[in-house]
């Protein structure tokens, strides 16, 4: 029976909107992150920086950013310690990759680990928890590093802008974060089961990354080489220019500039490269050459975690493709002679 006019059919779906609105929010960010880009510097000031780069030093960009990818793993086993070291080694890698592509950073890396271990058996209560420490331990290390280089710039270390419009705006945001986190653990703790899901989950992870910092593994090294050679990429870019720029100053506006991927764009396309740019040249890095750093910089950050990250997925994919039952394709049906029945008529022959 055909269906009345203006009626809707039980159960059948709507067509989607090939835009959706949070696809229009998202490109309108590019966009504006893409526009800001530009007004740091022109695209062929830009590019002619980028071409006149000391290949040296884009070497040694390289080098620091596949030591910043190695150095995760060691950290990463310290947390889960449940799966073999391959299996360790490869969830690790597809983390990374995960963070480096899609939007959220660090975010999308955690929730690709507790995806990826959970399918290798680790329980998922412990497995959540210990999601989110690691997330809380490699932010709160990023923002103590950045309090901690604005600190020794206010006291003239040199190398860097020694004056408060240059300090105290890192220190601000390192303090405000890092006590909120300390607020939240408290309200958690002294509410109890009473207290929202989110707020449970984010003390959580904080009482878990402070457990692990407090106690002592070689392995917590891995959290310290995977964020300070990132940085030191960054500074060697900046090298590479040619103009030389101090490591603390490189290390505000690293931190800085990452807080640009708390807008979700894909790779963090455009915001990372603005909030970066924009971060360099206020800490004296001109214009032209902190666009083209910013650029090889970023470049080379995506495409090593991300082709580590496919290329530890490809076993994944071999062994979850052989545990797959095989499927024989149905032959046709046996024959069989159909028995002979005895006529209950008399033949024709008969007397």
């Amino acid at each position: 029976m055909d269906a009345q006019p203006g009626t809707e059919v039980r159960g059948a779906r709507r067509p989607r909107l090939p835009l959706t609105r949070r696809g229009l929010a998202t490109g309108l960010l590019g966009l504006i992150a893409v526009a800001l880009l530009l007004l740091v510097a022109p695209p062929a000031a830009a590019v002619r920086q980028i071409v006149s780069m000391n290949m040296l030093w884009i070497v040694g960009v390289l080098a620091l950013e596949l030591g910043s990818c190695f150095s995760y793993p060691v950290l990463f086993r310290r947390f889960f310690p449940e799966p073999p070291r391959a299996v360790s080694r490869r969830v690790a890698w597809m983390a990374m990759g995960a963070g480096a592509v899609l939007p959220g950073g660090n975010i999308s890396s955690a929730a690709a680990t507790g995806m990826l271990l959970r399918k290798h058996g680790v329980s998922s209560p412990p497995l959540l928890e210990r999601c989110g420490a690691l997330l809380c331990l490699l932010t709160a290390f990023g923002f103590c590093v950045n309090g901690l280089a604005a600190i020794l710039l206010l006291a003239g270390v040199p190398d860097g802008p020694h004056d408060l419009s240059h300090t105290v705006f890192p220190i601000l945001v390192s303090t405000v974060v890092l006590s909120s986190g300390f607020g939240a653990a408290l309200i958690a703790r002294r509410l109890g089961p009473r207290a929202p899901r989110v707020l449970r989950g984010v003390a959580a992870g904080l009482e878990g990354a402070w457990k692990t910092a407090r106690t002592p593994s070689w392995r917590l090294l891995g959290g310290v080489g995977f964020m300070c050679l990132d940085q030191a990429a960054l500074w060697a870019a900046c090298a590479a220019t040619g103009h030389h720029v101090g490591v603390l100053a490189v290390a505000v506006a690293y931190c800085i500039g990452y807080l640009a991927t708390l807008i979700p764009m894909p790779a963090g396309l455009g915001v990372l490269d603005s909030g970066l740019a924009g971060s360099l040249v206020l800490y004296g890095m001109p214009p032209a050459a902190a666009v083209g750093a910013v650029l090889v910089y970023h470049a080379i950050s995506i495409w090593v975690p991300a082709v580590g990250g496919l290329l530890a997925w490809l076993p994944e994919r071999a062994r979850a493709r052989a545990q797959r039952p095989v499927e024989r394709p149905a032959g046709p049906l046996p024959t069989s002679p159909l028995p002979t029945v005895a006529s209950p008529l008399p033949s024709a022959s008969a007397p």
